[in-house]
């Protein structure tokens, strides 16, 4: 009996221009214009696509006006995601003990690609904070949280990471410049935490340090973020002393599978 082939199938024009619009904010946040110039579509089809997939949860629109990968994606990368949940859970009284001292808000982001992700977050009980959201990413550059991720990375992988990652400004103080960023990684590892303020959302600071395991692999950044007046020199050292008092050492069981952008061993 000769099987017959199967017919071919063509591709659903609105689901294809949906996915070239989520492919394209995975890269960076953008404007409608912006992305409408990226995707070559008009600017009302760009609007009815957004719409749509905003109202999905999978894409949404920031204070400066850019749309950028909504929490949604989080829920559908969730099994991928999934090998973080053993690390979060060792982590959550450290968390809720960080929160009660600093009376800040306190997040958890991991690696995924060039790109870090907000995987928890405890928020701050005061009137005035900053948040993240869970499921809320940004490039590995920019922030305290990235910057620890990228910095304690291996050198090869960090390398690897560096070539990839596009140095894309979010605000006037977003590190643009390659050679700076280096020598900020080489600071933070020397440190044993990153600070930043106003490199994403301007008026916001942050401090993090790296959680790492017991062979020294990197699995996740613990921030403590705060508006910029409140996270004065003074208390990111009290910040900084809490957080490495009470992020412990991991053991190698609570690491994630490979793949997800799972760090690799640390190897100097």
């Amino acid at each position: 009996m000769k099987l017959q082939p199967r017919p071919r199938v063509p591709p659903v024009r609105a689901v294809e221009r949906a996915t070239a619009v989520l492919a394209a904010l995975a890269e960076e946040d953008l404007r409608l214009v912006e992305l409408a110039e990226r995707l070559g579509l008009h600017k009302a089809t760009v609007t009815r696509l957004l719409v749509s997939l905003a109202k999905a949860g999978l894409v949404e629109r920031d204070e400066t006006g850019r749309y950028g990968l909504g929490p949604a994606v989080l829920r559908l990368a969730a099994r991928r995601l999934g090998g973080y949940r053993t690390l979060l859970d060792r982590l959550r009284e450290p968390l809720r003990r960080i929160n009660r001292e600093t009376g800040e808000t306190v997040t958890v982001h991991v690696r995924v690609g060039t790109d870090r992700v907000c995987v928890e977050e405890i928020e701050s009980p005061q009137a005035i904070a900053y948040r993240a959201g869970v499921g809320q990413r940004a490039p590995l550059h920019v922030g305290s949280a990235g910057k620890v991720l990228l910095a304690f990375l291996p050198d090869e992988e960090r390398a690897q990471v560096l070539r990839e990652l596009r140095l894309v400004p979010i605000t006037s103080r977003t590190i643009t410049s390659a050679e700076r960023l280096e020598a900020e990684l080489a600071r933070v590892r020397r440190a044993g935490f990153a600070f930043s303020s106003g490199e994403r959302v301007v008026g916001a600071s942050a401090v993090s340090v790296p959680v790492l395991d017991d062979e020294g692999r990197v699995l996740a950044a613990v921030s403590v973020l705060a508006p910029e007046s409140r996270l004065t020199a003074r208390e990111q050292s009290r910040c900084v002393a809490i957080l490495k008092r009470e992020i412990p050492r991991m053991p190698p069981a609570v690491a994630p599978a490979r793949g997800a952008g799972a760090p690799s061993p640390a190897r100097g």
